[in-house]
């Protein structure tokens, strides 16, 4: 099968190519050999993602921890950077990830340069794609796993032929369109263990990390398959837009609400600590038949001399 100028195979205009997805297995395989072959890449992306990520969190974590509560707007405001700094880091890993797997041809320092200089339209994307599915999941959780399907797709777009924004996230909407529960299918397969193994304890953490390349090279393969059968596909609307844009404001609303709420009525501090054992546990209550009695004032005699 011929392959476009962004290195997805192609079947021209159209449904010229198989009708059905390969299954959850296959998928699979072919991303477990992109994973090994791309594995020393991998290892690099980690070394630079992570590092200073856990050097930031654990600056932040002994300020936090150090200061009295309230902080004061310094302290508050290095911390603030600290986490902007640790979040801007994440989100390049990520966005390394994408182009280590959509362009497997690529040595590490070029992939480091250029994931640098399109982070910030990643960065873009990523916020319209967390503010529209938040948006959703305040609907009743239902929208929102229909719009995570439907936008699964949008990185790869802006990597393959850099559309931005909601473009890139209508043009994925467009593939999905006709297949979102073999899609869906066949993400759950992959989303769903590795949810999973966050929560093992111990290397929970750790095994969720390692395996965040194989899902995204698994998703890029269920694109391209997708891309293979659909070929070109339309064009956005300024209607389409519209709407996705207001969608995308009311879950930054939402987002925002949140937050405000928590910072004025949560002691993010006390649990914090409470969570890392640095919050002695209260003494226990006892039971009234065994609460110490006051002792009771001595009787007073009568006088009986006059």
């Amino acid at each position: 099968m011929e392959e476009n100028k962004e290195g997805l195979p192609s079947a021209g205009d159209g449904f010229k190519g198989p009708l059905k997805l390969p299954g959850a297995g296959v998928l699979f395989g072919r991303s477990w050999d992109l994973y090994r072959k791309r594995f020393q890449v991998f290892s690099l992306i980690y070394l630079f993602y992570l590092g200073p990520i856990m050097l930031i969190s654990a600056l932040c974590y002994s300020v936090w921890k150090t200061f009295p509560h309230p902080l004061n707007p310094l302290v508050a405001a290095w911390i603030a950077m600290g986490v902007l700094m640790a979040v801007l880091i994440s989100l390049w890993g990520q966005w390394a990830f994408v182009y280590a797997i959509s362009e497997p041809g690529l040595a590490a320092k070029a992939l480091f340069r250029k994931s640098t200089q399109t982070l910030k339209k990643f960065t873009w994307l990523y916020l319209l794609f967390a503010a529209l599915t938040i948006a959703g999941f305040v609907l009743f959780i239902v929208p929102g796993l229909i719009l995570m399907v439907w936008f699964s797709f949008s990185f790869f777009i802006l990597a393959g032929k850099g559309k931005t924004g909601l473009n890139a996230l209508l043009e994925s909407r467009e593939y999905v369109r006709g297949f979102w529960w073999p899609v869906f299918s066949r993400l759950a397969a992959v989303w769903l263990p590795a949810y999973a193994l966050g929560y093992v304890p111990g290397i929970g953490p750790l095994v969720s990390l390692l395996f965040m390349p194989l899902m995204v090279a698994y998703t890029y393969n269920l694109y391209g398959d997708l891309a293979a059968m659909k070929g070109a596909v339309r064009e956005p609307t300024a209607g389409q837009r519209k709407t996705l844009a207001i969608l995308a404001a009311a879950g930054v609303i939402v987002t925002v609400s949140a937050a405000v709420y928590t910072a004025r009525h949560v002691d993010l501090k006390a649990i914090w600590l409470e969570g890392a054992g640095q919050k002695a546990a209260p003494a226990p209550k006892l039971p009234a038949l065994m609460k110490p009695s006051a002792p009771k004032p001595p009787a007073l005699k009568p006088n009986t001399k006059n």
